[in-house]
């Protein structure tokens, strides 16, 4: 469907409103997606997706920075509206670029709309937490030395709403490690001593945590070393 196609359209269903930019998407049409969005303004911030994904959301997913750059542009001067923007997880677009990886997504979102670094979404996980969770410990430096006064307070510790999720109590370390993210784990660490005595709701630790988990591992990172040297921070610290 080119873009063509789309302005012969005059009376679009609620179906056909979801559909013309979710198509042009997930083929990497991302300039058609903008055209409509261009022309149809009034969508912008419409669910697409049955996950209530909007255009902003997919944007992030093309691991690219134009689309969303593009979209930014459309909506200039109302880059609040992305705070109350979130799909039916919770996640806001800053939530889903950080799982994607997108750092000039992450980048952009931040210099716009700086407050979405500290919503949660519906599991109580904030961005940054997200970032960790994924093993993007790019983004999660990122964010903090970019906005420390939302992620860390006076003495340098991570603020309580990045802390922990809600459902389980799973800390921002206990996430990274579960995700087999040892590298972020350990720089997480190093900002933060305080995150190794972080208890979830079953009262585990992290280093805990550690201890349940196979000694093989696909993230390919030796067992014994990252063990030793997160045994030997916890010491020091």
């Amino acid at each position: 469907m080119d873009s063509e196609m789309i302005q012969e359209i005059p009376y679009m269903d609620s179906e056909m409103i979801r559909e013309i930019p979710y198509i042009a998407a997930m083929n990497g049409e991302w300039q058609q997606m903008i055209d409509y969005y261009q022309e149809h303004f009034e969508y912008l911030f419409s669910p697409v997706t049955l996950s209530l994904d909007t255009g902003f959301h997919l944007a992030v997913h093309s691991n690219e920075e134009q689309p969303l750059k593009d979209l930014l542009g459309i909506m200039e001067g109302r880059e609040f509206i992305l705070t109350k923007t979130r799909n039916k997880f919770g996640n806001t677009v800053l939530h889903e670029a950080t799982i994607y990886g997108n750092y000039e997504a992450v980048r952009l979102l931040v210099e716009r709309c700086p407050g979405l670094i500290s919503i949660p979404n519906v599991f109580g996980e904030t961005p940054l937490f997200t970032a960790a969770a994924f093993g993007e410990a790019k983004i999660v430096e990122f964010l903090i030395a970019s906005k420390p006064e939302q992620c860390v307070d006076s003495n340098g510790c991570i603020l309580s709403i990045h802390l922990k999720r809600w459902k389980d109590g799973l800390s921002i370390l206990g996430a990274a490690i579960i995700g087999q993210h040892f590298e972020t784990a350990l720089l997480l660490l190093e900002l933060d001593e305080s995150l190794h005595d972080l208890e979830d709701k079953m009262g585990r630790t992290a280093l805990q945590l550690l201890a349940e988990m196979p000694t093989g591992f696909e993230s390919g990172y030796p067992m014994g070393i990252f063990e030793r040297q997160f045994k030997n921070l916890s010491c020091i610290m």
